[in-house]
């Protein structure tokens, strides 16, 4: 199966994130109020710092000839979209809700693991699309089948369809990638019927390695924005977009011009600023040309947080960041689709080959482990615990819990128990009886929460890999848990292709104690899917 065969697990059409994203509110990082001096610009004194007037000389180091420094407007720029190559080890996400007359499709990434970059996001796009839902007069409630291409890469475009009613579409893409630092752009637009309305359109800046981060406006130094502003209009009326005479920004008020300076986009020797033809109070505006102010002329104006961002971006090395464990990104499974895989009867032989694939497509899992394998591979049972992934106990040697006595019943469990927790140092949270095997004298018995399943791959009975990854994604709906077995080659190679579909259908993988908010159901009682 694979990438080609996505269109076969979409069961229904939807909605899908459109332009530039939004969101404002984090807070930046902290600025020096004294790094740098205020230039004369355009716009006023301190003549000795000031940048080299527009056509002036620039003759840079070792240059001969005359450059010319000035800001240019260009309708025609294209604004940077990088890809998952050049922009790696990011973690796509999708937040969508669809209803007859109603849709939201949200997109953003998040750099892998747990950061505050990461979890501000993660709390500005919750508030976006929950925000969304109530103002429609609905509790949110995330699905699938809505977006075509579903999760898909970090901030891919993807295919736009007709929305109907009202929706409300998110999109991000990533503009800067170099070094430690990330840059990503989003956008908000609200559709209703034929009309279209931006609400937010800002560029997002962090630098994974030291935690700082920002939007556009955080680039400048507080209390320089006029000065940024006098640039802009000094690209619109060198392009012939203002009158010579005239700064259509002077009136502009200090919050709508952090509105407008936040969706810059920092390229190797521009920074790029989506300037309205006609501003409007709130600093969206209408009718957006792009206007590109070299980085020199801004030198004076930036934070050192901009600074460094802009350097980072000049510079050009490939972005990295840390590797984190497979199944360590933070999930809400109240407000993305969440489905959770689960692999029994391990660890074998085939166990490490699956991490590595898990880790790959970074897709957590639970596993429900038998003591005696445990005895046997402790060292595999250590390592899913360092990829973050969820242990389950599966009895000492799999027996029919309904046919043993309970003193039995409890050596099975606790003898698990132990192994698991001598092996890995972690205690396990939940129990699948084998085959599902469960009565009310075992619930009782047992001392953990039961967790059973809703989706069958029936992979034991070895039908074929493609057969058990249509099974693992077709059947699967919101809070769907998906049983298969790491005892069968047939399945191991499946998980590419099940993971690749269930987020083509756009759902989140978590962890089965993840689907419950972190704190699975009390001991004894029995569940086979995740909230929905």
């Amino acid at each position: 199966m694979g990438r080609g065969r996505r269109s076969r697990w979409r069961t229904g059409v939807g909605l899908v994130a459109l332009l530039a994203l939004a969101g404002c509110g984090i807070v930046p990082p902290g600025i020096d109020d004294q790094a740098g001096r205020t230039p004369a610009s355009t716009a006023g004194s301190d003549q000795s710092d000031a940048p080299q007037s527009p056509g002036a000389s620039d003759p840079g180091e070792g240059s001969t000839t005359s450059t010319p420094l000035q800001p240019r407007a260009d309708l025609g720029y294209r604004l940077p979209r990088l890809g998952p190559g050049t922009a790696p080890g990011l973690v796509a996400r999708l937040a969508a809700m669809a209803a007859p007359d109603f849709a939201v499709v949200v997109r953003w990434a998040t750099p892998a693991g747990v950061t505050a970059f990461g979890d501000a996001l993660d709390a500005r796009f919750a508030d976006l699309a929950r925000g969304a839902a109530a103002a429609h007069g609905v509790a949110w409630t995330p699905g699938v089948d809505i977006a075509p291409g579903g999760v898909g890469s970090a901030c891919a475009q993807h295919p736009l369809t007709p929305p109907t009613g009202v929706s409300l579409t998110v999109d991000c893409q990533i503009v800067a990638a170099a070094g430690s630092v990330v840059g990503e752009r989003i956008s908000v637009l609200r559709r209703d019927g034929r009309s279209a309305a931006p609400l937010e359109r800002t560029a997002w800046y962090a630098d994974v390695a030291t935690g700082e981060f920002g939007d556009g406006s955080a680039l400048y130094r507080p209390g320089a924005e006029h000065r940024v502003l006098a640039l802009l209009a000094e690209g619109l009326r060198d392009g012939g977009f203002a009158p010579t005479t005239s700064d259509p920004f002077a009136a502009l008020p200090p919050e709508a011009a952090r509105t407008m300076l936040a969706d810059t986009v920092v390229t190797a020797d521009d920074f790029v600023v989506q300037v309205p033809l006609e501003p409007t109070p709130d600093g969206l505006g209408r009718r957006l040309v792009s206007v590109l102010v070299p980085a020199r002329l801004l030198a004076p104006f930036l934070s050192p947080f901009g600074a460094a961002v802009h350097a980072a971006v000049a510079g050009g090395a490939p972005f990295r960041v840390a590797d984190a464990p497979a199944a360590a990104d933070p999930i809400d499974c109240t407000l993305v689709a969440c489905a959770s895989i689960t692999f029994d009867d391990g660890p074998t032989s085939l166990t490490d080959g699956l991490i590595d694939l898990l880790h790959e497509w970074r897709a957590p899992a639970t596993f429900y482990l038998q003591g005696v394998n445990v005895e046997k591979r402790p060292e595999v049972a250590k390592r899913l615990v360092a990829e973050g992934h969820e242990l389950g106990n599966h009895t000492w040697n799999h027996p029919a819990l309904t046919k043993l006595p309970d003193p039995e019943v409890r050596a099975q469990v606790k003898r698990t128990q132990t192994a698991i927790a001598a092996a890995t140092g972690v205690t396990a949270r939940s129990l699948r009886p084998p085959y599902g095997d469960v009565d009310k004298r075992v619930r009782g018995v047992v001392g953990l929460p039961i967790v059973l399943w809703d989706v069958d791959t029936l992979d034991w009975t070895e039908p074929g890999s493609e057969v058990v990854a249509e099974r693992a994604v077709g059947e699967s709906s919101r809070g769907s848990i998906v049983l298969m077995h790491d005892t069968h080659s047939g399945t191991v190679a499946a998980v590419p292709d099940v993971v690749d579909g269930l987020r083509d259908r756009g759902f989140t993988l978590a962890t089965v104690t993840e689907q419950f908010g972190g704190t699975l159901p009390a001991a004894g009682q029995t569940v086979s899917h995740g909230p929905r």
